[in-house]
């Protein structure tokens, strides 16, 4: 379907393998200029364009199928489907020559710069994250408390308010100028999304300005807080467990907004180059599966296409205890890293001691490159879904403290055993549209502004996104709505 709108138009459509009719995914959608956009787990993509690119032809290709190729102004359907690439005989290097597989993974480690673009670029993207936390044990039994009003009726009274299951879809479109290190990266956001159950939140802020409120009243000033589980200890300033509160009660509207914006840009920031180190480090791949090789047994499954490259697929398994099965995807010509997916199949993490547990049980990774017109190679997708269990079954002692007091030194104290279990499953999602080499002068200009606060929904709106190029949502999320 393509769709017009007041200044771009807009190109939304399926991708489907032409023998069995199944979805693609992770197919890339681009014009000839390179920019592009990558198709959801269910084959769905939504392609923006102007005016100007109405002669231009869309390439549609993904590995192990024939590319195709169509003008733009004769695209009548919201349905592809792509050939399946037969590969000659003649073609199929492991017929006629024994390919080392050991050796082509050191080669996949050599001439990194050579190969990626590792330089200043500016890349436009769009980020999604997706989350699931739920509360599956929340019990608090007050041994003793001080201040009545933290008697165990108000503990059950408020554990009874808070929500059990949260979900949240984030997403923004920006512009990240930078190289391949953490450190150097500056982010432009254009345009964010919450989809979330505000009513939550709302729970949360309510019990906390009541916390606040019986705090203000019982504690007194100067007083610091000594909060120790069994051998484990440490000190708290009163005015911490309330400055947040105080600071917002006092803020004009345009403080809070200009707070809003800066930290929807530093959460965002974090969220969307904290894996940028996890690939490239000092010009050499980072990468666990590849850097540390002799962990792995590695064994060459196919050989195939991506457009006119050919390409090697890699399977690798754990060679003792590592965590991770998956495939590699190497470019045959120039032994380079173009695709790469994995899961673990056992915990990644997993820790107990002293009734506190981290079991960290789900971890998958697809990253994507693409051919810059350079010959080098450059991000396009990058996801990662991790999901934990987390718990908590200790006692909890907070004393509260004054030296300024005349006579005892302790003031108030609240003892408590404290059981708490979580289960939390993460999705992150980062698609690169357009990447292109910038000087260091040009990222030493820019100025990071925050300037864009949330816009928040409840619902999904299938209009909020006109005019930009997205990762397509997936069915979840287009079924997302709060239900008042």
């Amino acid at each position: 379907m393509v769709g017009s709108l007041n200044y771009a138009q807009e190109l939304s459509a399926i991708v489907l393998d032409s023998l069995n009719k199944n979805p693609i995914p992770f197919a890339s959608i681009y014009f000839k200029s390179g920019i592009g956009v990558v198709s959801n787990q269910e084959g769905e993509f939504r392609l923006q364009y102007d005016n100007e690119s109405k002669q231009d032809s869309v390439f549609i290709s993904c590995m192990g199928y024939e590319t195709l190729g169509i003008k733009l102004e004769k695209i009548l359907d919201s349905i592809f489907y792509l050939n399946p690439k037969a590969i000659a005989l003649k073609s199929v290097i492991l017929s006629n020559k024994e390919v080392d597989v050991n050796q082509l993974i050191k080669l996949v480690k050599e001439d990194i710069p050579d190969k990626y673009e590792l330089g200043f670029t500016r890349k436009k993207l769009f980020f999604r994250e997706t989350g699931l936390s739920e509360l599956k044990t929340l019990n608090v039994k007050i041994k003793k408390s001080s201040i009545d009003e933290f008697n165990q009726s108000f503990w059950d009274s408020t554990l009874q308010k808070l929500p059990r299951k949260n979900e949240w879809y984030q997403e923004f479109a920006g512009t990240l100028y930078g190289d391949f290190e953490k450190e150097t990266q500056k982010l432009e956001i254009e345009k964010a999304l919450d989809l979330e159950d505000k009513n939550n939140s709302a729970i949360f802020e309510n019990i906390e300005k009541v916390f606040d409120t019986i705090l203000k009243e019982n504690i007194k000033t100067n007083s610091y807080f000594k909060v120790r589980s069994g051998i484990i200890g440490g000190k708290v300033e009163a005015e911490d467990f309330s400055s947040s509160l105080k600071d917002n009660d006092t803020m004009s509207r345009e403080e809070k907004d200009k707070k809003k914006k800066e930290s929807l840009h530093s959460l965002r920031k974090i969220a969307s180059t904290n894996f940028l180190d996890d690939i490239f480090e000092e010009e050499k791949i980072n990468l666990s599966v590849i850097k540390k090789s002799s962990k792995y047994n590695y064994k060459l499954i196919d050989f195939t296409y991506f457009n006119d490259t050919p390409v090697y697929v890699i399977e690798f398994n754990p060679d003792g205890n590592s965590d991770f099965a998956g495939k590699i995807y190497v470019d045959a010509d120039k032994k380079a890293l173009i695709r790469l997916e994995y899961k673990n199949i056992q915990n990644v993490r997993d820790f107990s001691m002293f009734g506190i547990s981290f079991v960290l049980d789900l971890q998958e990774l697809i990253i994507q490159f693409k051919k810059l017109s350079s010959g080098k190679y450059s991000l396009e997708y990058f996801e990662l879904t991790t999901g934990f269990d987390g718990g908590f079954e200790r006692p909890l002692v907070i004393i509260e403290k004054n030296k300024l007091v005349k006579g005892r030194n302790k003031q108030n104290q609240l003892k408590m055993d404290l059981n708490v279990k979580n289960r939390q499953y993460q999705k992150l999602q980062l698609v690169v549209f357009e990447t292109v080499p910038i000087s260091k002068e040009d990222f030493e200009a820019y100025k990071e502004i925050p300037s864009v606060i949330p816009v928040n929904l409840t619902e999904y709106d299938p209009n909020f996104w006109e005019d930009y190029s997205i990762i397509e949502p997936n069915k979840a999320i287009k079924a997302f709505k709060v239900i008042e």
